[in-house]
């Protein structure tokens, strides 16, 4: 995940208790692999329109979710170094080898929403939400800084190049190579970044 925050953040009420409806969504999720409002109020111990007061909705109440599994897992620092990078190529190095253990951690939540997509349209919001910031905010900002730095082999557009980023670094792609391929995470760094550095960064 490791994006920007959303415009759900905003939030209402009462912060513990916001807290505590998020907590209960994200193991509802994990133990059930689907989540209703009724379903997260009873565990959260409030009320179902508290849940709405707080979320607006169920796919505002997913988005808000995986927001928070970031910020629980730490992802503004992980940014942060991305970001702090001292050249493109070095970010997208960063965010690679990032992403080969940490979506280790939010895999079990990316499966539900991955599959899910299909037949629920919340879910399918939710996914579709958090993976457009990733493409835009944080693996465009990426090949763009590669591209202002002259490194963008000809050939590519700064949208073709992160189109492929995006695509090659997804939790699908990921999982298949660590999970069922059996790459190691440092594998997994070590021969994308390899790849995407061969097929659209120019030597200096």
């Amino acid at each position: 995940m490791i994006d920007t925050m959303s415009s759900a953040e905003a939030s209402y009420g009462d912060p513990q208790t916001r807290e505590r409806i998020l907590g209960a969504t994200w193991e509802i999720l994990e133990e059930r692999g689907a989540v209703s409002l009724a379903d997260v109020a009873a565990r959260s111990g409030v009320s179902r329109q508290a849940v709405y007061l707080h979320f607006g909705d169920r796919v505002g109440l997913l988005v808000a979710l995986v927001d928070h599994i970031d910020l629980t897992l730490g992802s503004l620092g992980l940014r942060r170094a991305v970001f702090d990078a001292p050249d493109g190529v070095s970010s997208l190095r960063q965010w690679v080898e990032t992403m080969s253990w940490y979506t280790a951690k939010i895999d079990a939540v990316c499966r539900i929403l991955e599959c899910g997509q299909y037949h629920d349209d919340a879910l399918a919001a939710a996914w579709r939400n958090r993976m457009g910031r990733r493409r835009n905010d944080l693996v465009g900002w990426i090949v763009k800084r590669i591209a202002s730095e002259g490194r963008l082999a000809p050939g590519w557009t700064s949208k073709t190049a992160a189109d492929l980023v995006y695509v090659v670094t997804m939790p699908a792609s990921w999982r298949e190579l660590t999970v069922e391929l059996g790459w190691s995470h440092k594998a997994y760094a070590r021969h994308l970044s390899a790849m995407l550095e061969s097929a659209f960064v120019t030597t200096t």
